[in-house]
């Protein structure tokens, strides 16, 4: 699954919504990095979901939690058939 997201898109995700984006892996009880985009900032990061064992975390101030949701999970849901 993260092998089919592009860091491209990740980085246009990122800027656009002025947000520091990880996608991870959930091995056991912790997560291990797999990819991420944008600029690093000094803020608490959360989790905005998880789908099995990938999960989705974000840095960021004011930006549009659903919008923002909405397009990661698009991304990370395409069929790669």
């Amino acid at each position: 699954m993260a092998n089919a997201i592009s860091t491209f898109d990740l980085e246009r995700i990122a800027k656009t919504y002025k947000v520091r984006i990880w996608l991870c892996r959930k091995i056991g009880r912790r997560w291990s990095f797999i990819v991420g985009a944008g600029e690093e900032r000094v803020l608490p990061s959360q989790l905005l979901f998880e789908t099995g064992e990938t999960g989705v975390f974000v840095q960021g101030e004011d930006f549009d939690e659903a919008g923002l949701k909405s397009e990661l999970t698009r991304l990370t849901t395409v069929s790669t058939v």
